[in-house]
């Protein structure tokens, strides 16, 4: 199994989409526990992420999810900004200048998961 540049791109516009039409959704679920924006900031930030996309497709997986992160990072408001930027950015460390990432390497980009893909659930510790 590997996992294309194109099947990126094509994954990040579909966040965008799925962000947009579940604004109110996402939204109202924050009314009830926080201060009802996470739909409105998700769906601002997915949308500045697919608005760059076309300009981006060429490059790189790692440039590519570089530049996801660093989009949220600058128009996600509240938690989810930092929380949604980082885990891109952290993504595109390991995935620089790569076309296409094999199983092995997309499991990479979650390092709280290295070493423990042959340990049961039951036995993982997450910190």
């Amino acid at each position: 199994m590997s996992l294309s540049r194109t099947q990126i791109v094509n994954w990040l516009t579909r966040c965008g989409d799925i962000f947009s039409t579940e604004s109110e959704y996402l939204t109202g679920l924050d009314r009830e526990i926080g201060d009802a924006d996470h739909g409105l900031n998700m769906n601002r930030g997915f949308s500045k992420v697919v608005e760059k996309l076309p300009a981006i497709a060429d490059k790189d997986i790692g440039f590519i999810l570089k530049n996801t992160g660093m989009t949220l990072l600058s128009s996600v408001g509240g938690a989810s900004g930092p929380l949604f930027g980082t885990f891109f950015i952290r993504a595109a460390q390991a995935t620089q200048a790569r076309q296409s990432l094999t199983q092995e390497e997309l499991y990479q980009m979650f390092p709280r998961w290295r070493g423990r893909r042959n340990q049961s659930r039951e036995s993982r510790t997450w910190r």
